[in-house]
Parts: C-alpha cells; sequence; structure tokens
C-alpha cells in the first residue's frame, strides 16, 4: 500500500503536531511541505502551532513550577496574542 503525495487538511493537522513533538516521518514532513504551499490554512496552522509551542517553551522554562501564577499567565496570553496579530499580517 503506498502512501499518497497529497494530502486533505485533516491528515495536515495530525502531521503538523506530530511534528511539532519530533514525532513526524521525513516523508510526512515532506507531505506537510506540500500540502502547506498549497493549502493557506494549514499553512496558518502550522505557524501559528509553532508559536504556541514556543511561546510555552519559553514561559515554562522561566519557571521551574509546572503551574503559572497569573501574572505569568497574563504575560503569556499578552505575548500571545501579540505574536498571532503578527502572523495574520
Amino acid at each position: 500500500m503506498s502512501k499518497k503525495i497529497l494530502i486533505k487538511c485533516d491528515e495536515a493537522t495530525t502531521i503538523c503536531d506530530k511534528n511539532q513533538y519530533c514525532e513526524a516521518s521525513t516523508f510526512d514532513k515532506l507531505r506537510l511541505s506540500i500540502h502547506n504551499f498549497l493549502c493557506h490554512r494549514c499553512r496558518l496552522y502550522s505557524e501559528q502551532n509553532a508559536t504556541m509551542t514556543k511561546l510555552f517553551k519559553t514561559h515554562l522554562k522561566k519557571n521551574s513550577e509546572q503551574h503559572l501564577c497569573k501574572s505569568d499567565k497574563d504575560d503569556l496570553q499578552k505575548s500571545l496574542e501579540k505574536e498571532l496579530n503578527n502572523i495574520e499580517k
């Protein structure tokens, strides 16, 4: 059974999520790249997903605790809104 090169948006988002955790195969990454080149919505989803992952890692490294306090949550929300507004432009 051969895998298709062109994929639907459902599969693209699944591969995107796997890619964030380094679980996607090289072939899946290729398929995702082709799909993102053709699909604006999935490209935007991938960019937003990468931005959120980066921001969460940054804020969680800053705090050694597993939970964020109210001020840290507010800072994270402001950073996230700022980054997502930059992506949409």
